[in-house]
């Protein structure tokens, strides 16, 4: 059990959960001037500038990973995992124009010019929705919606889980260690 693939999709994807926030937050600041400590303009537009940056270097492996973990088979997915294809693919198109346009004239100097509106409520608004779709992939025997996965019983060969436990009871249990990274 120690010995199981780290899930690279899921440990990349918060990475952009957690930047798309804090460059709208460094965009704010930046447009109303505040000034924290050693904090001003300068690290306002350099965080701004980063985040996005990072989130689009970010994205394009987030959404490989999420492909080639899926194995390939986009006619058998389930809607929430193309919705949160399509959605990654739209982040991306946003970050490359938000990009182009800081790269060609810098930040605006209004909260809600084109680029303030991309910064502030596109990208978060893109963001909640693929963790809500995440949500739903992942914890979604727990939701009122449809779930995101076939069980066992419904599968054409249904599966009784007394029988593969008759068949493996004579096996070692196996102990997890709560420690170790799994």
């Amino acid at each position: 059990m120690g010995k199981q693939k780290l899930h690279l999709h899921s440990m990349i994807v918060h990475t952009a959960s957690a930047l798309a926030p804090l460059a709208a937050m460094a965009y704010i600041f930046y447009i109303i001037q505040v000034n924290i400590l050693t904090f001003g303009q300068d690290t306002w537009y350099f965080l701004v500038y980063f985040c996005l940056i990072v989130i689009f270097l970010v994205a394009i492996p987030a959404i490989l990973t999420g492909v080639f973990e899926r194995n390939h088979i986009y006619t058998k997915w389930h809607s929430t995992h193309k919705v949160k294809l399509v959605l990654s693919l739209i982040l991306v198109l946003g970050l490359v124009v938000e990009i182009s346009i800081l790269y060609q004239s810098g930040l605006a100097n209004t909260l809600f010019s084109p680029h303030g509106v991309l910064i502030i409520f596109f990208n978060n608004i893109i963001v909640f929705f693929l963790g809500l779709y995440g949500f739903k992939i992942t914890l979604g025997r727990q939701s009122m919606e449809k779930t995101s996965y076939t069980p066992d019983l419904h599968k054409n060969k249904p599966i009784d889980i007394l029988v593969t436990a008759g068949i493996n009871r004579k096996e070692e249990p196996k102990y997890l260690d709560l420690l170790t990274e799994r």
